[in-house]
């Protein structure tokens, strides 16, 4: 029989390091120049500025920008101006926001404004007597001017302990001091369409 032979692998200990293959080595990386990557920006700077151009050049594109996005520029370049946060206010919400503010101004003036809870008529009411004011619903009003108001169809009216009527063209400031009064101002208000 014959006998197998064993390859023996040197196992020799060098302090110095083994050099690695050829064959390891990384291919080196080529960066591209850089005027390269600079034309790239350009082409796609170039790119989106006509596709921006092509868009808004749709007729229903134009006519949204046109009627969403200019006027808020214009309310902007108008604004900044005026950065006086009554002057704002006044100017976006208008009459709506002076009618609460007045009526607020009234129950401040007596130190009164955080105890009442007002009755307000509807816009129909004061048109119907010739008084060009929009009553804002009474979320609105509260955020306006911080009084508590309450329109005439709501469970919770007979609550109130003050109430606004109209009264040779101007506004008239009532107390409760009888609730049969209260009810009939009630009914006489809700005769009137509220609307928004």
């Amino acid at each position: 029989m014959k006998k197998k032979k064993t390859a023996r692998t040197a196992t020799t200990s060098s302090p110095q390091p083994v050099p690695a293959s050829p064959a390891a080595k990384p291919a080196a990386r080529q960066t591209a120049p850089a005027a390269t990557n600079g034309f790239k920006g350009f082409i796609l700077l170039v790119t989106s500025i006509m596709a921006l151009l092509i868009f808004f050049g749709l007729t229903p594109n134009k006519f949204w920008f046109d009627q969403r996005i200019m006027p808020y520029w214009e309310d902007f370049k108008e604004q900044k101006l005026n950065l006086d946060l009554e002057e704002r206010k006044l100017a976006r919400y208008q009459t709506d926001y002076l009618f609460a503010k007045n009526v607020a101004g009234f129950f401040e003036k007596r130190g009164s404004a955080d105890k009442v809870l007002v009755l307000v008529p509807p816009t129909d009411y004061f048109n119907a007597h010739g008084l060009n004011i929009h009553v804002p619903e009474p979320a609105v009003f509260y955020y306006f001017s911080g009084l508590k108001t309450i329109w005439a169809n709501s469970p919770e009216a007979s609550k109130a302990n003050w109430y606004i009527t109209a009264k040779g063209g101007g506004l008239m400031f009532d107390t409760v001091t009888n609730k049969q009064a209260l009810l009939d101002t009630i009914a006489a208000f809700n005769k009137y369409k509220i609307s928004l």
